[in-house]
């Protein structure tokens, strides 16, 4: 007869179970104890959160600037592109209405 649940690990621990870290600290951080003693667990947030529960990031505020300035590079880009090709359409209609001067070939004897 086959059992529902793997045996547990040795020392009774089920490893199933979720952690502290991924309950307390939202899969952020791990618990630790608090720095003034007790039983009382605090989160040590991992690289870039913070917040008690480790629910905060370093560069949220940053998004807006930072999705900001991207648009405008974008933009500019797109400006630059525009009038460049402006003026390359403009060298293009110049050199069909002069094309002896594209060549050469207008000499006058």
């Amino acid at each position: 007869m086959a059992t529902l649940f793997p045996p547990l690990q040795p020392g009774g621990i089920d490893y199933r179970l979720p952690t502290c870290g991924q309950t307390q600290c939202s899969g952020r951080g791990t618990c630790v104890p608090s720095m003034g003693g007790g039983a009382h667990l605090v989160c040590d947030c991992e690289l870039g959160y913070q917040g008690e529960f480790c629910e905060d990031t370093f560069n949220g505020s940053l998004s807006l600037p930072l999705t900001l300035s991207v648009l405008a590079v974008i933009i500019g880009l797109l400006i630059v592109a525009f009038i460049l090709a402006k003026l390359r359409r403009k060298h293009k209609k110049r050199n069909r209405k002069h094309p002896e001067a594209k060549h050469g070939n207008g000499i006058v004897v």
